[in-house]
């Protein structure tokens, strides 16, 4: 996780939107396509046509499709209409970018609504609206106050929950299933339940803007530098304390990273556990740079 603007490259990709310059690393489809092989690979083969259900698909006549339970046709019309691990693993990708960007457009707009214009460059796992006073990172290279961070801070991940929810409840007023729900937010999140989808593209396109919305959003609310929740955390905690509040806040982020660091490893996302304890790490950088200056601010 980069903490600063990464170098320009002459592959990057340039556009405007809403008056701001977008600027995309290359490494950020690498990373995107990383993240989303797993994913997109499963649900391939859950509707892939093997010799098997292709044999049973076309030994049915129009008279016998007909009488299928609506579940049975569906699941045909999504058999029928995979368009292969590399089409999923591209939708994935444009899911992807899209719910980053418009990640890193709350952050924007909420910068713009407090007098600071800014750019934005998705690079890697994630993104950076860069204010074009020169921070390196949202909050890191200047002081605002404190309530305007938070709201800049919180805008990020506010705007991937709302793409979230609109499109949750789009599914449900329509009485639409993607089959596929989200791990431990079934409850909150039903995209199990009703008739199911029965273009495959369209559901994928569905469950791919949500899933990564919805655990980029949370993950980066999590109370770790450099994340937007580290960002909110040090706010509040400078708010009721002055004096100890960037330390505490600093500790926080250590011990919150490492346990999410430690769960990752316990549980096999090696990504998870990297990611997090090198940002936990980052924060002890940090603290121990904090105490070594009596107290006055790294940042």
């Amino acid at each position: 996780m980069l903490l600063a603007e990464p170098q320009r490259t002459p592959y990057d990709l340039h556009f405007q939107i809403f008056g701001f310059e977008i600027r995309v690393s290359p490494f950020f489809w690498v990373a995107a396509a990383l993240l989303g092989w797993g994913i997109t690979s499963g649900m391939f083969k859950d509707f892939e046509l093997t010799d098997h259900r292709a044999q049973i698909i076309n030994s049915l006549s129009i008279e016998e499709r007909s009488q299928l339970r609506p579940e049975d046709a569906a699941e045909i019309s999504l058999i029928e209409s995979n368009p292969g691990h590399g089409g999923l693993l591209l939708i994935w990708i444009a899911a992807v970018f899209i719910s980053i960007l418009i990640h890193e457009l709350g952050h924007a707009f909420a910068m713009r609504r407090y007098g600071t214009h800014s750019y934005i460059v998705l690079y890697h796992f994630g993104g950076l609206a860069v204010p074009d006073s020169g921070a390196g990172f949202m909050g890191m290279g200047g002081r605002r106050d404190s309530k305007q961070q938070i709201v800049i801070s919180a805008a990020g991940p506010a705007a991937q929950l709302v793409l979230a929810a609109i499109i949750v409840a789009l599914l449900q007023a329509s009485g639409t299933s993607l089959r596929y729900g989200i791990p431990f937010l079934e409850s909150i999140v039903p995209l199990e339940s009703g008739a199911l989808m029965t273009s495959m593209p369209l559901m994928a396109v569905c469950y791919f803007l949500i899933l990564p919305s919805i655990f980029w959003a949370l993950l980066n609310l999590l109370p770790v530098y450099p994340l937007d929740g580290g960002q909110i955390s040090r706010e509040l905690f400078t708010i009721f304390s002055p004096r100890d509040g960037l330390k505490n806040s600093l500790i926080l982020s250590i011990a919150t990273g490492g346990l999410v660091a430690g769960y990752g490893l316990m549980n096999g996302d090696m990504m998870l556990g990297m990611m997090f304890g090198m940002l936990a790490f980052s924060s002890y950088q940090i603290l121990q740079q904090y105490s070594g200056r009596g107290g006055q601010s790294p940042w």
